[in-house]
């Protein structure tokens, strides 16, 4: 798989982050487990046709005792297996990296 990891997060680094993403209500079912949303202007055209069926796209993140996990796998909410689920392309996974680390700066967390 591929993933996005930054690790050595401090435990009160993983609180402020688990606290964020469920105060934006991006809880996924498992603990430690989130649903990042793919921004609709970055599907590819096959996810953006799929969209109905199968979308919204999402890319999980786990939040682990020292580090978070982004798997830049696009996920599909609406199947579990399709053509359309596919690893994220260049523009999509530097944008995702982008969001992360913005969500980290916001809380003030150095890494």
């Amino acid at each position: 798989m591929r993933t996005y990891t930054i690790d050595q997060l401090e435990e009160g680094d993983i609180a402020a982050i688990n606290s964020r993403l469920l105060d934006l209500e991006l809880q996924a079912g498992l603990e430690g487990v989130y649903w990042l949303p793919v921004p609709k202007d970055m599907l590819t055209p096959l996810q953006t046709e799929h969209f109905e069926q199968c979308g919204p796209y999402c890319l999980a993140l786990e939040v682990g005792p020292n580090a978070v996990h982004m798997e830049l796998l696009v996920r599909g909410m609406g199947r579990i297996s399709c053509g359309c689920l596919s690893f994220a392309a260049p523009s999509l996974r530097d944008h995702m990296i982008a969001y992360l680390e913005d969500l980290l700066r916001d809380l003030g967390i150095k890494f």
